[in-house]
């Protein structure tokens, strides 16, 4: 039987980064991660219409953050032309504080320093295209109607290559099924393929759906 390998897994250290990245004693390890999942989770939770493609934070020292977030919708995080950003590093911060002080695990400092740097991603990519059809799907379309929408509203410029999945009780289904949809051509075994991969969830009446989306950008060519 075939082997399932996460796509960004599988492409680590190569043409893929790490989300996260910084080094820590083994005493404070767990609790930087655990602080780096509460800031993406608030920020979804928060601005998820803004549709992230990836928030990457990095660390050099205890009280100094630099995060990297690429979004869709960069007026919802920081107004148009940056108006409110000064606003968003601010909730940043206090969203490090509150967590240090709620779990009292790692010793507030006197101050913390927030790095942002937010640019703007394409529509074509995995995570913006699984929100869309999360949007529709939990408002009880067919899965069938919400995959029309995506061609005619969302994918005018089509990427290379691109697979979608969805399972569950699809349309209401007393039988759990899965059904998928690919075009172009989806290298998942190509090391230098960038290969972009999101796997969510649609709440709907019937039940949980997964979502899977696989976009293939382009080949990186090794000088």
């Amino acid at each position: 039987m075939g082997q399932k390998v996460h796509p960004t897994g599988f492409r680590l250290g190569g043409t893929q980064s790490h989300v996260s990245t910084w080094f820590a004693q083994k005493k404070n390890y767990s609790n930087y991660l655990l602080e780096d999942y509460f800031i993406r989770k608030k920020l979804y939770q928060k601005y998820g219409q803004a549709g992230f493609e990836k928030i990457q934070i990095f660390r050099k020292v205890e009280n100094e953050l630099t995060m990297m977030i690429s979004v869709e919708k960069t007026d919802i995080l920081v107004g148009q032309r940056g108006k409110n950003l000064k606003n968003f590093q601010q909730e940043i911060v206090q969203l490090v504080q509150h967590y240090r002080k709620q779990k009292n695990a790692l010793k507030p400092p006197p101050r913390i320093h927030v790095t942002l740097h937010i640019f703007g991603c394409s529509n074509t990519s995995a995570s913006s295209i699984a929100d869309f059809l999360i949007e529709f799907l939990e408002k009880r379309y067919s899965y069938r109607s919400a995959l029309k929408l995506l061609w005619r509203k969302k994918l005018i410029h089509n990427p290379p290559g691109l697979k979608i999945q969805i399972s569950g009780r699809l349309n209401g289904a007393e039988i759990a099924r899965r059904e998928w949809i690919r075009k172009g051509r989806l290298p998942l075994q190509t090391l230098r393929a960038h290969i972009d991969y999101s796997s969510k969830k649609a709440q709907t009446i019937y039940g949980l759906l997964g979502i899977k989306v696989w976009v293939f950008h382009h080949l990186y060519q090794y000088k």
